[in-house]
């Protein structure tokens, strides 16, 4: 049982504690994914606590960066903007992404490169959101960010988007 409370990043009050909160995050997402009637505020509520935990806790620029990206668009769709200001605002939002990735030195191989690409897809998808494709477009992010997470042992996006994954495969199948 110790050996799985470390691999999952309970070794520590602080990594407990963090960890506590980001998979919380993570089950308020892939309830979301199934609740429509809150799918928008759980999405975007567990994107907002994500993006915090990488930041202060796992120092991951990209992760962070994106999950923003993600917060926003969930945030585009909370307050009805329409859908071709939502893609616009996406598009400028990708692009100082990108800029500001590259800045940084974030996207420093291939399976960073892979990251930002499912993040950028989830991001996407909630934004085609409700259209049922917009389920295939999320999946196919956490897709991405199965590989991602693996390669740098971030175990909280590893988990998560297991369960993004199969769960948006699912909602897509079912709608």
């Amino acid at each position: 049982m110790q050996v799985l409370a470390e691999f999952l990043g309970f070794t520590s009050l602080a990594s407990s504690l963090w960890n506590t909160i980001s998979y919380l995050a993570f089950i308020a997402i892939i309830t979301g994914v199934f609740w429509e009637r809150c799918r928008n505020w759980l999405i975007t509520m567990g994107a907002i606590v994500l993006a915090i935990y990488a930041a202060i806790f796992l120092q991951n620029t990209l992760l962070t960066t994106l999950q923003i990206v993600i917060a926003i668009s969930g945030i585009l769709q909370l307050c009805r903007v329409s859908r071709s200001s939502a893609m616009l605002t996406m598009i400028g939002c990708t692009i100082v992404a990108y800029l500001f990735l590259i800045f940084e030195n974030a996207i420093v191989d291939d399976w960073s490169f892979v990251g930002s690409f499912g993040l950028l897809g989830i991001a996407l998808g909630l934004t085609i959101l409700p259209k049922r494709d917009g389920f295939l477009v999320m999946a196919a992010g956490g897709l991405l960010l199965i590989g991602y997470s693996f390669v740098i042992g971030a175990w909280v996006f590893f988990f998560l988007n297991i369960f993004f994954f199969i769960a948006n495969l699912y909602t897509w199948h079912a709608s």
